[in-house]
């Protein structure tokens, strides 16, 4: 899922490498998590609307859905009711074994390219926030980071960015023998702006390429240890929190109407283990560089941005395999909000 940083979304957490909130400690990773889920929700709202309820339809067919639906409830209600405790205790069994039994294979090491490709993609995405972040977050009025200029090109680009629309404005009051001037005036100040945002985004680029094979280690040795070692333990969580087995009479498969409960504990769990077992590694070898990284990069690490971006990635991914395994129904809307997504 591709997400547009916007200045402010890319704001990073504190305004140097002291103004971080500990994100080493439980509070600091508790708060991350928190964060980071949040932040995963607002992707999704602003994707898709849960699910397409307020769209018009026939009405002769809603009636006719409607019983069907009627009829339907009433024969689950039926079933339900027959159903023992342990019945339902062996659906819940069944859907943590079935969803292990799926997950082990979608990350065993004979489908290595898949991961293979979801780091690449998470790395574009990281390069997106590191940019953004790096281009924009110094704008800000309140934060101290703004009184540090590290080069030329980028205090210009600062001062132009500040003042932008004063500028743009300005040049549209002169007066101009015709309008073609003005046009041109417009395009160069663009591409002067451009220029110097490329010149200062090419200085920034060997600290991302130093970052980025920080995150590629520790989100493969994430992936290939610590998620495999505890995968039994996070289906049960995923399918007790979402309670997606009461009142069902079958364990194979969930329903679309347990989808947002299912995913909702799904991303919970999937956040809590990622920033756990990977945030501290990061920040710690992100120190060891610390003479090749400047404060701002330091405090970019600790962004809740990117383990909600991580979350997307493997997460939507994860929802789409599941569902052409025949074990989880998506909703129509959330379907088409997946296939929009690239490199899914």
């Amino acid at each position: 899922m591709a997400s547009k940083a916007s200045p402010a979304g890319s704001a990073l957490v504190g305004s140097g490498a002291g103004g971080l909130l500990a994100p080493d400690s439980t509070q600091g990773k508790v708060e991350t998590v928190a964060r980071a889920l949040a932040l995963r929700d607002e992707q999704i709202q602003a994707k898709i609307i849960y699910f397409g309820a307020d769209q018009e339809t026939n009405k002769e067919l809603d009636a006719i859905t409607e019983g069907v639906i009627a009829e339907l409830i009433a024969l689950q209600a039926a079933s339900a009711k027959a159903a023992s405790a342990s019945d339902q205790t062996g659906v819940e069994i069944e859907l943590i074994n079935n969803l292990r039994g799926f997950l082990e294979k979608l990350f065993s090491p004979r489908r290595e390219g898949f991961l293979r490709r979801k780091i690449e993609d998470i790395q574009r995405r990281i390069t997106t926030l590191f940019f953004n972040s790096t281009l924009y977050t110094k704008l800000s009025a309140t934060n101290s980071a703004a009184k540090t200029m590290t080069w030329p090109d980028q205090a210009v680009f600062v001062v132009l960015k500040t003042h932008e629309a004063t500028l743009l404005d300005d040049l549209k009051t002169l007066p101009y023998a015709n309008p073609g001037v003005l046009e041109e005036a417009i395009e160069r100040y663009h591409r002067i702006e451009k220029g110097l945002r490329m010149e200062y985004l090419s200085r920034t680029t060997p600290e991302l390429e130093r970052l980025l094979a920080v995150y590629r280690e520790e989100l493969q040795r994430f992936f290939e240890n610590d998620f495999r070692a505890t995968m039994g333990e996070f289906c049960w969580e995923v399918i007790r929190e979402s309670r997606v087995a009461a009142g069902k009479p079958f364990g194979y498969k969930l329903g679309a109407d347990a989808f947002q409960s299912f995913r909702g504990a799904f991303d919970k769990h999937f956040l809590e283990k990622l920033v756990l077992n990977v945030q501290e590694p990061i920040l710690a070898k992100a120190k060891d560089l610390k003479e090749t990284f400047r404060d701002e990069t330091l405090a970019f690490v600790a962004d809740p941005h990117i383990f909600s971006e991580v979350c997307a990635v493997v997460c939507d991914s994860i929802y789409d395999y599941l569902h052409g395994e025949g074990f989880l129904e998506l909703p129509p809307r959330w379907r088409a909000h997946l296939y929009r997504q690239p490199n899914t």
